[in-house]
């Protein structure tokens, strides 16, 4: 490329009257341009691909997905069924065992209450009896007082009234027997009763367990043959909304994988151009592109046929702001944007229209840009500013003597930890983040020497 650069450098001389030169620091410079515009093409086409891909396996995995779902809500779908059976089963018989259960409280109840009419006649009974006990008893007294001081006659009239008054209680007697008999017959059947509800109750609860446990297996099935459901709605979803996407996804991976393969060339062309095109017009930049590109295809170096070098170094918004910021709206000077901007030394512009110098006074204004000159009194209070503040610089209109600032433009930065510095003159000045310089000269054809040349581009 730089044995190309030469032959050129020769026609550009015999025909405009420019000198310029190739020295061993242009092709320095050329090759830390093309490990950084490597770097940063790589590592774009790399995040680009990395997005892609994401959606390509994140449609893969839906269809994947949706075939996983498909089988899984078949297995839950026999499941529920079974659990459906099931449910049905046991309710069948926690249903037969509530009637059987419903049948003996029946019957306990109406022993119950048998138990409670006798309960009731065994109450009366007993009231009666002791409503008639003062009575015997009175009888039993006189019988026993007759019996021992009386006489015949008052005896006998004491044995009338307790023959009389026992024959009302005997029956009385024999009745309170009879229905206390009847209570603990009674009583021994509702204890029978209850023995055999209590036994109901226990199946019937066992019962009710079984269908309450059965129940929420079917609803975990029903859940989760739901939640399959969902699942496949959204991943059928995301596949029907990304479908059409799917082939032109393929089509730009694949795209992006031959971008990598072919950038060890496209980088070589925008380096190439960064570092060796700037003193050249229109025509020239054509001509040496075209060689060069030709020198890849000899040297089987895959590379972008008919490549932009514009849209590799910059996008289309960046070059609209440039526009709007002053810089023409033509490919010349959208090339001479870019090598400005990109390129690793600090630019020199010939500029002898003051186009340049416009479009870098709008373009940095919002970043603190100073403007100043090599014969200014203040020169190099502004060279100190610019670089201790960390602010471009503008040395505008030098001629062909750049001395003053030779140690920056070789960029003869001195690392002190994580900072740098610079000597002017015997001081040393910190360099800070930001600084960058922009020299313009209004001379349409310097010369400069090889000294000078190598320290810009």
């Amino acid at each position: 490329f730089s044995l190309k650069r030469k032959f050129y450098f020769a026609k550009l001389s015999f025909r405009f009257r420019r000198q310029t030169h190739v020295t061993p620091k242009s092709y320095l410079s050329f090759m830390n341009s093309y490990k950084q515009v490597y770097v940063a093409q790589k590592t774009e086409i790399d995040g680009l691909a990395h997005r892609m891909n994401i959606g390509l396996d994140k449609l893969m995995e839906a269809s994947r997905s949706v075939a996983e779902l498909s089988k899984e809500l078949l297995v839950k779908e026999k499941e529920l069924a079974v659990a459906s059976v099931k449910a049905e089963a046991v309710l069948k018989e926690v249903t037969q065992r509530a009637h059987a259960a419903e049948k003996v409280k029946s019957q306990v109840q109406e022993v119950k209450d048998r138990a409670d009419v006798i309960g009731e006649d065994k109450a009366v009974a007993e009231m009666k009896l002791e409503a008639a006990k003062p009575a015997l008893e009175e009888a039993e007294a006189a019988l026993q007082v007759c019996g021992n001081v009386a006489g015949l006659c008052s005896w006998t009239k004491a044995m009338a009234k307790f023959f009389s008054v026992n024959k009302e209680v005997l029956p009385l007697k024999a009745n309170l027997s009879i229905q206390e008999a009847k209570l603990e017959l009674a009583m021994s059947d509702l204890q029978t009763a209850q023995q055999q509800l209590d036994e109901k109750q226990k199946e019937l609860d066992a019962a009710q367990a079984e269908y309450e446990s059965a129940m929420r297996e079917k609803q975990i099935l029903v859940d989760d043959a739901e939640t399959c459901k969902r699942k496949m709605v959204a991943a059928s979803a995301l596949i029907n909304g990304l479908g059409g996407e799917k082939e032109r996804w393929t089509e730009q991976s694949k795209e992006f994988a031959q971008q990598t393969e072919r950038l060890v060339g496209d980088v070589l062309l925008g380096t190439a151009f960064l570092s060796y095109s700037g003193p050249f017009n229109q025509e020239f930049r054509k001509s040496l592109e075209k060689n060069w590109q030709k020198e890849l295809h000899q040297r089987q170096i895959p590379f972008t046929f008919k490549l932009n070098v514009t849209s590799l170094l910059v996008d289309t918004a960046t070059l609209a702001e440039w526009n709007l910021q002053g810089l023409p709206n033509d490919e010349l000077s959208s090339q001479n944007g870019i090598i400005v901007s990109k390129a690793a030394r600090y630019p020199l512009l010939i500029d002898p229209q003051s186009q340049g110098k416009i479009w870098i006074k709008n373009k940095e204004k919002d970043h603190g840009l100073q403007v100043t000159s090599l014969n200014h009194k203040y020169f190099r209070t502004d060279l100190e500013d610019a670089l201790s503040l960390g602010r471009p610089l503008l040395i505008e209109d030098v001629g062909e003597e750049l001395d003053p600032v030779l140690d920056i433009l070789e960029k003869n930065f001195i690392k002190l930890g994580s900072s740098f510095k610079v000597k002017l003159g015997d001081k040393e000045v910190d360099v800070m983040n930001g600084f960058t310089m922009y020299i313009t000269t209004k001379l349409p054809n310097p010369s400069y020497t090889p000294e000078r040349i190598k320290r810009t581009i």
